[in-house]
Protein backbone atom coordinates (compact mmCIF):
# COMPACT_ATOMS: atom_id res chain seq x y z
CA UNK A 1 0.00 0.00 0.00
CA UNK A 2 1.09 3.28 -0.80
CA UNK A 3 2.47 5.45 1.90
CA UNK A 4 -0.26 7.83 3.67
CA UNK A 5 1.28 10.71 2.20
CA UNK A 6 0.91 9.70 -1.27
CA UNK A 7 -2.68 8.34 -0.14
CA UNK A 8 -5.68 10.12 -2.42
CA UNK A 9 -9.56 10.11 -2.76
CA UNK A 10 -11.13 11.16 -5.56
CA UNK A 11 -15.07 12.86 -5.99
CA UNK A 12 -17.41 12.38 -8.63
CA UNK A 13 -20.06 14.87 -9.01
CA UNK A 14 -22.24 13.40 -11.97
CA UNK A 15 -24.71 15.63 -13.26
CA UNK A 16 -27.68 15.24 -16.11
CA UNK A 17 -25.56 17.69 -18.40
CA UNK A 18 -21.98 17.38 -16.80
CA UNK A 19 -19.86 15.57 -14.76
CA UNK A 20 -17.20 16.88 -12.75
CA UNK A 21 -14.09 14.74 -11.16
CA UNK A 22 -11.65 16.09 -8.44
CA UNK A 23 -8.70 14.72 -6.85
CA UNK A 24 -8.13 14.93 -2.61
CA UNK A 25 -4.74 14.55 -0.55
CA UNK A 26 -4.58 12.61 2.70
CA UNK A 27 -5.69 16.15 4.40
CA UNK A 28 -8.33 16.96 1.89
CA UNK A 29 -6.93 19.50 0.13
CA UNK A 30 -8.16 19.37 -3.48
CA UNK A 31 -5.47 18.73 -5.78
CA UNK A 32 -7.03 18.84 -9.53
CA UNK A 33 -10.00 18.75 -11.37
CA UNK A 34 -11.72 17.21 -14.69
CA UNK A 35 -14.67 17.89 -16.16
CA UNK A 36 -16.25 16.05 -19.11
CA UNK A 37 -19.86 16.05 -20.53
CA UNK A 38 -22.31 13.55 -18.85
CA UNK A 39 -22.03 10.09 -21.23
CA UNK A 40 -25.84 9.46 -21.52
CA UNK A 41 -25.98 6.46 -23.98
CA UNK A 42 -25.73 3.84 -20.94
CA UNK A 43 -24.41 3.00 -17.78
CA UNK A 44 -21.66 0.73 -18.99
CA UNK A 45 -20.87 3.73 -21.05
CA UNK A 46 -20.53 6.23 -18.50
CA UNK A 47 -18.77 3.85 -16.24
CA UNK A 48 -15.65 3.37 -18.55
CA UNK A 49 -16.15 7.47 -18.54
CA UNK A 50 -15.45 7.98 -15.10
CA UNK A 51 -13.11 5.54 -14.56
CA UNK A 52 -11.33 7.40 -17.47
CA UNK A 53 -11.76 10.40 -15.48
CA UNK A 54 -9.97 9.16 -12.37
CA UNK A 55 -7.12 7.84 -14.37
CA UNK A 56 -6.74 11.31 -15.66
CA UNK A 57 -6.75 12.99 -12.59
CA UNK A 58 -3.63 10.17 -11.02
CA UNK A 59 -1.66 10.87 -14.29
CA UNK A 60 -2.57 14.95 -13.77
CA UNK A 61 -1.02 14.18 -10.09
CA UNK A 62 1.86 12.44 -11.32
CA UNK A 63 3.12 14.82 -13.52
CA UNK A 64 2.66 17.52 -11.16
CA UNK A 65 4.14 15.52 -7.92
CA UNK A 66 6.80 13.18 -9.65
CA UNK A 67 4.71 10.43 -8.03
CA UNK A 68 4.48 7.62 -10.24
CA UNK A 69 0.71 6.71 -8.88
CA UNK A 70 -2.14 4.35 -10.60
CA UNK A 71 -5.18 2.69 -9.03
CA UNK A 72 -2.82 -0.69 -8.85
CA UNK A 73 0.02 0.96 -6.61
CA UNK A 74 -3.08 2.03 -4.58
CA UNK A 75 -2.20 5.50 -3.88
CA UNK A 76 -5.95 5.72 -4.73
CA UNK A 77 -7.53 4.78 -2.01
CA UNK A 78 -10.96 5.07 -2.75
CA UNK A 79 -13.56 6.73 -4.75
CA UNK A 80 -16.78 9.01 -3.79
CA UNK A 81 -19.99 9.17 -6.73
CA UNK A 82 -22.52 11.66 -6.07
CA UNK A 83 -25.24 10.92 -8.88
CA UNK A 84 -28.92 12.20 -8.76
CA UNK A 85 -32.13 9.70 -8.67
CA UNK A 86 -32.92 7.15 -6.28
CA UNK A 87 -30.57 5.05 -4.68
CA UNK A 88 -29.51 2.17 -2.84
CA UNK A 89 -26.39 3.38 -1.26
CA UNK A 90 -25.66 0.95 0.96
CA UNK A 91 -25.15 -1.76 -2.17
CA UNK A 92 -23.90 1.13 -4.20
CA UNK A 93 -27.02 0.54 -6.64
CA UNK A 94 -28.83 3.74 -9.27
CA UNK A 95 -32.37 2.32 -8.68
CA UNK A 96 -33.67 5.39 -11.15
CA UNK A 97 -31.91 8.27 -12.32
CA UNK A 98 -34.26 11.02 -14.16
CA UNK A 99 -32.01 12.55 -16.68
CA UNK A 100 -29.57 9.21 -17.27
CA UNK A 101 -30.47 5.51 -18.38
CA UNK A 102 -29.41 4.01 -15.16
CA UNK A 103 -32.00 1.82 -13.42
CA UNK A 104 -31.54 -0.59 -10.77
CA UNK A 105 -27.52 -0.43 -11.94
CA UNK A 106 -24.98 -1.35 -9.90
CA UNK A 107 -22.58 1.58 -10.53
CA UNK A 108 -20.52 0.99 -7.54
CA UNK A 109 -19.61 -2.16 -8.19
CA UNK A 110 -18.88 -1.75 -11.66
CA UNK A 111 -16.74 1.17 -11.01
CA UNK A 112 -14.74 -0.21 -8.59
CA UNK A 113 -14.11 -3.38 -10.92
CA UNK A 114 -12.32 -1.22 -13.79
CA UNK A 115 -10.22 0.95 -10.72
CA UNK A 116 -9.62 -1.41 -7.68
CA UNK A 117 -10.49 0.85 -5.61
CA UNK A 118 -13.28 1.17 -3.17
CA UNK A 119 -16.24 2.99 -4.29
CA UNK A 120 -18.90 4.81 -2.30
CA UNK A 121 -22.00 5.85 -4.00
CA UNK A 122 -24.71 8.44 -2.86
CA UNK A 123 -27.24 11.34 -3.91
CA UNK A 124 -25.82 13.70 -5.26
CA UNK A 125 -27.07 16.58 -3.45
CA UNK A 126 -26.07 15.14 -0.47
CA UNK A 127 -22.54 14.90 -1.29
CA UNK A 128 -22.94 18.74 -2.85
CA UNK A 129 -23.93 19.64 0.89
CA UNK A 130 -21.04 17.80 2.31
CA UNK A 131 -18.97 19.92 0.60
CA UNK A 132 -20.76 23.09 1.23
CA UNK A 133 -20.87 22.25 5.22
CA UNK A 134 -16.92 21.28 4.96
CA UNK A 135 -15.46 24.01 3.06
CA UNK A 136 -18.83 26.38 1.79
CA UNK A 137 -21.92 28.65 2.61
CA UNK A 138 -22.40 26.54 5.16
CA UNK A 139 -19.69 25.79 7.17
CA UNK A 140 -20.34 26.84 10.49
CA UNK A 141 -24.13 26.83 11.05
CA UNK A 142 -25.66 24.18 13.14
CA UNK A 143 -28.52 23.32 11.10
CA UNK A 144 -28.18 24.21 6.85
CA UNK A 145 -30.35 22.98 3.93
CA UNK A 146 -28.81 22.81 0.70
CA UNK A 147 -30.60 22.96 -2.16
CA UNK A 148 -28.97 22.21 -5.95
CA UNK A 149 -30.67 23.97 -8.95
CA UNK A 150 -29.76 22.28 -12.30
CA UNK A 151 -30.67 19.97 -14.56
CA UNK A 152 -32.67 18.73 -11.77
CA UNK A 153 -33.66 19.85 -8.06
CA UNK A 154 -33.07 18.53 -4.58
CA UNK A 155 -32.24 19.43 -1.42
CA UNK A 156 -29.98 18.26 1.68
CA UNK A 157 -29.83 18.92 5.23
CA UNK A 158 -26.87 19.61 7.45
CA UNK A 159 -26.85 19.17 11.56
CA UNK A 160 -23.55 20.47 12.94
CA UNK A 161 -21.41 19.95 10.36
CA UNK A 162 -23.28 15.97 9.46
CA UNK A 163 -25.43 15.10 6.72
CA UNK A 164 -28.74 13.85 7.99
CA UNK A 165 -29.54 10.49 5.07
CA UNK A 166 -33.03 9.98 6.51
CA UNK A 167 -33.00 7.21 3.98
CA UNK A 168 -32.66 7.20 -0.28
CA UNK A 169 -35.70 8.57 -1.12
CA UNK A 170 -35.09 11.60 1.07
CA UNK A 171 -34.01 15.18 -0.09
CA UNK A 172 -35.67 14.87 -3.50
CA UNK A 173 -38.31 17.87 -3.52
CA UNK A 174 -37.87 18.33 -7.15
CA UNK A 175 -40.76 15.38 -7.63
CA UNK A 176 -43.03 17.41 -5.25
CA UNK A 177 -46.06 18.17 -7.22
CA UNK A 178 -47.07 21.90 -7.48
CA UNK A 179 -50.61 22.46 -7.89
CA UNK A 180 -51.31 23.89 -11.39
CA UNK A 181 -48.79 22.55 -13.13
CA UNK A 182 -49.18 19.95 -15.89
CA UNK A 183 -45.64 19.53 -17.08
CA UNK A 184 -44.30 15.92 -17.89
CA UNK A 185 -41.56 14.70 -15.80
CA UNK A 186 -38.66 12.48 -16.17
CA UNK A 187 -39.59 10.47 -12.92
CA UNK A 188 -42.92 9.13 -15.64
CA UNK A 189 -45.32 11.96 -13.21
CA UNK A 190 -46.25 15.30 -13.96
CA UNK A 191 -46.82 18.50 -12.10
CA UNK A 192 -43.38 17.87 -10.53
CA UNK A 193 -41.42 21.09 -9.12
CA UNK A 194 -38.19 20.38 -11.03
CA UNK A 195 -40.23 20.81 -14.23
CA UNK A 196 -40.14 24.49 -12.90
CA UNK A 197 -37.59 24.90 -11.00
CA UNK A 198 -34.51 23.92 -13.10
CA UNK A 199 -32.36 24.91 -16.03
CA UNK A 200 -35.09 23.14 -18.60
CA UNK A 201 -37.86 24.40 -16.67
CA UNK A 202 -36.94 28.00 -17.13
CA UNK A 203 -36.82 27.11 -20.85
CA UNK A 204 -39.85 25.79 -20.73
CA UNK A 205 -41.53 28.79 -18.89
CA UNK A 206 -39.85 31.37 -21.45
CA UNK A 207 -40.98 29.40 -23.71
CA UNK A 208 -44.94 29.35 -22.61
CA UNK A 209 -44.75 32.94 -22.07
CA UNK A 210 -43.73 33.88 -24.94
CA UNK A 211 -46.89 32.97 -26.90
CA UNK A 212 -48.55 35.66 -25.70
CA UNK A 213 -46.17 38.36 -24.90
CA UNK A 214 -43.26 40.35 -26.65
CA UNK A 215 -39.70 39.23 -25.72
CA UNK A 216 -36.09 39.44 -27.14
CA UNK A 217 -35.91 35.74 -26.66
CA UNK A 218 -38.06 35.48 -29.58
CA UNK A 219 -35.38 37.72 -31.24
CA UNK A 220 -32.43 35.49 -30.91
CA UNK A 221 -34.34 31.92 -30.54
CA UNK A 222 -37.18 33.07 -33.76
CA UNK A 223 -39.61 30.18 -34.46
CA UNK A 224 -39.58 30.67 -38.03
CA UNK A 225 -35.81 31.19 -38.74
CA UNK A 226 -35.22 34.04 -40.91
CA UNK A 227 -35.13 33.06 -44.84
CA UNK A 228 -31.71 31.21 -45.64
CA UNK A 229 -31.32 29.79 -41.90
CA UNK A 230 -32.93 26.28 -41.38
CA UNK A 231 -32.22 26.83 -37.64
CA UNK A 232 -30.96 28.87 -34.89
CA UNK A 233 -27.69 28.46 -34.26
CA UNK A 234 -28.17 27.08 -30.70
CA UNK A 235 -31.04 26.23 -28.55
CA UNK A 236 -32.29 28.50 -25.44
CA UNK A 237 -30.86 27.81 -22.02
CA UNK A 238 -31.52 29.25 -18.64
CA UNK A 239 -28.51 31.70 -19.06
CA UNK A 240 -29.72 33.61 -22.08
CA UNK A 241 -32.60 33.34 -19.62
CA UNK A 242 -30.97 35.16 -17.07
CA UNK A 243 -29.18 37.85 -19.20
CA UNK A 244 -32.52 38.99 -20.83
CA UNK A 245 -34.16 39.49 -17.55
CA UNK A 246 -30.57 41.62 -16.98
CA UNK A 247 -31.61 43.86 -20.24
CA UNK A 248 -35.38 44.53 -18.51
CA UNK A 249 -36.98 42.17 -20.60
CA UNK A 250 -40.40 41.22 -18.89
CA UNK A 251 -40.71 37.72 -19.77
CA UNK A 252 -37.72 36.48 -18.70
CA UNK A 253 -38.30 38.46 -15.48
CA UNK A 254 -41.18 37.52 -15.02
CA UNK A 255 -39.70 33.76 -15.38
CA UNK A 256 -37.42 34.12 -12.54
CA UNK A 257 -40.37 35.30 -10.21
CA UNK A 258 -41.94 32.23 -11.04
CA UNK A 259 -39.78 29.93 -10.64
CA UNK A 260 -38.06 31.51 -7.11
CA UNK A 261 -41.31 31.98 -5.81
CA UNK A 262 -42.46 28.12 -6.31
CA UNK A 263 -39.27 27.28 -4.52
CA UNK A 264 -39.54 28.94 -1.90
CA UNK A 265 -42.92 27.91 -1.54
CA UNK A 266 -41.96 24.08 -1.12
CA UNK A 267 -38.99 25.32 0.97
CA UNK A 268 -40.81 27.13 3.57
CA UNK A 269 -42.31 23.36 4.75
CA UNK A 270 -39.05 22.55 5.04
CA UNK A 271 -37.80 25.39 7.30
CA UNK A 272 -40.40 24.80 9.42
CA UNK A 273 -40.23 21.49 10.19
CA UNK A 274 -36.58 21.69 9.99
CA UNK A 275 -35.76 24.98 12.14
CA UNK A 276 -33.43 26.16 9.64
CA UNK A 277 -30.48 28.58 10.24
CA UNK A 278 -29.38 29.32 6.32
CA UNK A 279 -30.64 28.08 3.02
CA UNK A 280 -28.00 27.36 0.66
CA UNK A 281 -29.08 27.44 -3.31
CA UNK A 282 -26.30 25.84 -5.59
CA UNK A 283 -26.11 24.37 -8.61
CA UNK A 284 -25.55 25.80 -12.12
CA UNK A 285 -28.89 28.05 -12.27
CA UNK A 286 -27.92 29.55 -8.80
CA UNK A 287 -25.43 31.71 -11.19
CA UNK A 288 -28.55 33.80 -11.44
CA UNK A 289 -28.20 35.08 -8.31
CA UNK A 290 -30.49 37.43 -7.03
CA UNK A 291 -32.68 37.36 -9.77
CA UNK A 292 -33.75 33.64 -8.33
CA UNK A 293 -32.61 34.42 -4.70
CA UNK A 294 -34.80 37.64 -4.04
CA UNK A 295 -38.26 35.86 -5.33
CA UNK A 296 -37.33 32.58 -3.42
CA UNK A 297 -37.02 35.03 0.10
CA UNK A 298 -40.17 36.83 -0.91
CA UNK A 299 -42.04 33.43 -0.74
CA UNK A 300 -40.79 32.24 2.16
CA UNK A 301 -41.30 35.67 4.31
CA UNK A 302 -44.90 35.10 3.19
CA UNK A 303 -45.02 32.05 4.69
CA UNK A 304 -43.47 31.73 7.69
CA UNK A 305 -43.58 33.32 11.02
CA UNK A 306 -41.31 36.56 11.00
CA UNK A 307 -39.27 35.30 13.75
CA UNK A 308 -38.23 32.34 11.73
CA UNK A 309 -38.35 34.35 8.47
CA UNK A 310 -36.16 37.28 10.00
CA UNK A 311 -33.48 35.02 11.07
CA UNK A 312 -33.23 32.44 8.32
CA UNK A 313 -30.77 33.42 5.60
CA UNK A 314 -30.53 32.34 2.21
CA UNK A 315 -27.53 32.37 0.09
CA UNK A 316 -26.09 31.60 -3.43
CA UNK A 317 -23.43 28.41 -2.57
CA UNK A 318 -19.75 28.61 -2.35
CA UNK A 319 -19.08 26.32 -4.98
CA UNK A 320 -20.95 26.62 -8.41
CA UNK A 321 -19.71 22.85 -9.41
CA UNK A 322 -16.91 21.86 -6.70
CA UNK A 323 -18.79 21.72 -4.00
CA UNK A 324 -20.41 17.83 -4.81
CA UNK A 325 -16.70 16.71 -5.68
CA UNK A 326 -15.17 17.76 -2.68
CA UNK A 327 -18.19 16.35 -0.78
CA UNK A 328 -17.84 12.99 -2.07
CA UNK A 329 -13.91 13.17 -2.19
CA UNK A 330 -14.28 13.60 1.65
CA UNK A 331 -17.25 11.19 1.74
CA UNK A 332 -14.84 8.62 0.38
CA UNK A 333 -11.60 9.49 2.55
CA UNK A 334 -14.40 9.10 6.03
CA UNK A 335 -16.18 5.78 4.43
CA UNK A 336 -13.27 4.46 2.76
CA UNK A 337 -14.46 1.12 1.59
CA UNK A 338 -16.89 0.73 4.53
CA UNK A 339 -21.10 0.49 2.90
CA UNK A 340 -23.00 3.44 4.85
Amino acid sequence: MADEAESVFVGIDVGGTNTGAGMVDAEGRLLATVKKRTETSDGDALVRQLAEMVRELLTIRSAKAGFPSSPETGALRAVGVGIPGFLDARRGVVRHAANLPLRDFPLADRLGALLGAPVILDNDVRMYAYGEAAVGAAAGYDDALVVTVGTGLAAAVVHHGRLLTGGDLAGEIGHVKVDGNEYACGCGMSGCLETLVSAGGIVRQAKELMRWKPSVLGEWFPERPKAGRLQAERSMTAEDVARAADLGDAVAAEVFEQTGRALGSTLAACAALLGTDVMVIGGGVSRAGERLLSPVRRALSERLHPLHSERLKVTAARWTDEAGVIGSALAAKERGGHTV
